[in-house]
């Protein structure tokens, strides 16, 4: 009988387990939306202040830099085709001085999108911590987040687009190894399908490692494997929620890409917006994506740390909102 009940137990548990699996990351959304709506003023003054100039840049830069690919695209094709190698090689130098200015203007954008990223996650994550701990959040209380965490933060944030930038490179090879090897459109789909589940683990990993560089006393590498362990026991619910900031900013940049591409019109909820009010709305949507991507890994990060006393055999606590 007590194994029988034992064993019953333990069903009971994973069973448990798994409906909180599927569960904790609507939880975690929820919370996110209660902090942004019970604090409105702190974070609209982030989002005006930051999140929605960088999302001016990071439009003004994709704007000026469409034609310019385009253009390359355009050259590439032509080289490919060309009759001889002679106007090939033309092409191809016309094609790189069309590359070299496109280095030049998204290193132009680079630095102040830089700043205002690093600007509006130290304020949102900070902000978001102090909401999660029963505390109420101010702007200047974020100010003085951002003047005391800054040096750790951008340490972190570099290890971060160094891990990223060799993790793309590594992928692109593998799906190019791929194509190779099986000479068939399978494989490197599979692969690409394998690398981008990768990819999206990685970024809640490296996500979760800069909240961990604003709210405690660690940056660079340590930051991050802090946060690789801080998942420990939701690493499936931060693979979610990492997916729905992808896929939320993907779908952005795709209705960015067909509205540059030549599409006038872009419809919304059964409504129609054209030109200059559909790029504003684009805009002002991306940078509300953005703030609350930060937002969103902030209560990931405060109920992943309220877990580890859970593997101490301690109860887990709540989180004050």
């Amino acid at each position: 009988m007590g194994s029988e009940r034992g064993r019953e137990m333990r069903d009971r548990d994973e069973e448990s387990s798994q409906y909180s699996c599927f569960l904790s990351p609507l939880k975690t959304i929820s919370v996110s939306f209660k902090v942004l709506l019970r604090n409105p003023k702190v974070f609209a003054s982030i989002f005006a202040l930051t999140s929605l100039p960088l999302s001016l840049l990071l439009f003004s830069q994709s704007l000026s830099s469409h034609p310019i690919k385009t253009q390359i695209f355009h050259l590439e094709a032509v080289a490919a085709l060309s009759p001889t190698r002679f106007e090939a090689r033309h092409v191809w130098k016309e094609s790189r001085a069309y590359a070299i200015s496109l280095v030049r203007l998204n290193a132009l954008f680079f630095f102040p999108c830089y700043a205002l990223s690093l600007l509006a996650a130290i304020a949102a994550v900070h902000s978001t911590g102090l909401s999660c701990n029963g505390k109420r959040p101010t702007l200047e209380a974020a100010l003085t987040a951002v003047r005391t965490t800054w040096k750790r933060a951008s340490v972190t944030t570099i290890c971060v687009y160094a891990v990223m930038v060799v993790y793309m490179l590594i992928q692109r090879a593998l799906v190019a190894a791929a194509a190779g090897r099986t000479g068939m459109d399978l494989g490197p789909v599979a692969v690409a399908l394998v690398g981008l589940g990768v990819e999206v683990y990685l970024m809640a990993v490296l996500s979760l490692g800069t909240v961990v560089s604003v709210m405690e006393e660690r940056w660079g590498w340590d930051a991050i494997g802090s946060g690789w362990g801080l998942m420990e026991g939701r690493r499936f619910s931060g693979w979610v929620l990492s997916g729905i900031l992808v896929l939320g900013s993907g779908c952005i940049g795709w209705e960015m890409e067909e509205m540059m591409d030549g599409g006038d019109w872009w419809s919304m909820g059964g409504w129609r917006v054209m030109g200059f009010g559909n790029k504003v709305l684009l805009m002002c949507l991306f940078g509300v994506v953005v703030l609350w991507s930060y937002v969103l890994n902030t209560v990931f990060y405060c109920e992943c740390r309220r877990r580890q006393p859970v593997f101490r055999g301690e109860p887990e606590s709540e989180i004050e909102v």
